[in-house]
């Protein structure tokens, strides 16, 4: 293997070694960010049904399709709930079956409501207010609601906080919708029970997704509860009485202690310590002199003792040497 193999081959070991270690890195920060809080997301279409819309049918089903095939701008998540009214000078909900977002059949969904509106009776004539009590009750009872209403733009909007600018755009624009058989799409979009946004759309122009603002955190766990009980009142002392320089309590005064003959202690720093000398016993003396008369007696037997032995071994001791008897006949 050659210098330039084995170049490479470091290289790629060096680009290994810094990948794991950047993932070791990234791990602690991943498992950092908050997770998303699960959120109730409602989609309710709302199709005027006056006789001018059902010219505009083909153009609302153009805004329809987008709605769906954009999932709402990013914000419809499967298994999001959609309903679908209908209105004229009454409101008629209920008649198609509540819906559950699956993205696949986004646009057979919008081949399906498209087709029901187009079978519905088109009254002269439509109105808002038919909408504006059942439209509240469920912007109350949703997390997150978005609604898309289609229109013709020819009654005032009535019941929401963007009336007079929706009412507003409707005198602008109505003459040039009408001959074009363009309807409006007002987009409405409520949170926790308040209306949060709002635009006026032009299909087919594409639509304009007005984006929830942030859901508010969840709300800190109660405090633990104190305890009301009060606490139990704390042991008192009988008053000091001072009199002149002593002081003293009312309890009676410490009994003496009873003398003892006891050797005297040494005081050393407060504390009583005996020392280290012994104290003469009382009666020594007596026993002192009887000591030495057993000691003299011992030593008188032990002598008497020796000089009994010496006499016995002597008598047993043989006849004299030969030296011993000439020395005596001389």
């Amino acid at each position: 293997m050659n210098d330039q193999e084995h170049s490479k081959k470091y290289v790629r070991a060096a680009r290994t070694c810094f990948a794991l270690l950047a993932g070791l890195f990234l791990i602690p920060g991943l498992r950092a960010q908050p997770a998303e809080l699960a959120v109730d997301n409602r989609l309710l279409l709302v199709f005027d049904t006056s006789v001018d819309m059902k010219k505009r049918l083909p153009t609302v089903q153009i805004g329809l399709d987008e709605a769906l095939a954009t999932s709402m701008g990013g914000d419809l998540q499967p298994g999001d709930s959609i309903g679908v009214w209908t209105f004229d000078q009454e409101l008629h909900a209920g008649q198609f079956p509540l819906q559950s977002w699956v993205p696949e059949n986004g646009a057979v969904m919008a081949s399906n409501i498209i087709a029901f509106v187009g079978k519905q009776h088109y009254a002269k004539g439509a109105s808002f207010d038919a909408l504006q009590a059942p439209l509240d009750r469920i912007m109350r009872d949703s997390e997150r609601l978005t609604v898309l209403i289609f229109c013709d733009g020819e009654t005032q909007m009535n019941g929401t906080p963007f009336d007079s600018g929706i009412n507003e755009i409707f005198q602008k624009r109505q003459a040039g919708q009408k001959k074009a058989r363009h309807p409006f799409v007002i987009l409405l979009r409520a949170q926790l029970g308040e209306y949060v946004g709002c635009t006026v759309n032009f299909p087919p122009l594409p639509m304009s997704f007005p984006a929830f603002p942030p859901l508010p955190p969840p709300p800190a766990p109660p405090a633990p509860k104190q305890d009301d009980t009060p606490p139990e009142p704390a042991a008192t002392l009988p008053p000091l009485i001072i009199v002149g320089t002593h002081v003293g309590t009312n309890f009676p005064p410490p009994e003496p202690a009873p003398e003892t003959n006891a050797a005297p202690l040494v005081q050393t720093n407060e504390v009583s310590e005996p020392t280290n000398s012994v104290a003469a016993l009382p009666g020594n003396s007596d026993l002192t002199s009887k000591g030495s008369l057993a000691i003299g007696a011992i030593f008188l037997l032990a002598a008497a003792g020796l000089t009994i032995f010496m006499l016995r071994r002597s008598r047993k001791t043989g006849p004299a040497s030969l030296i011993t008897r000439s020395m005596k006949k001389d």
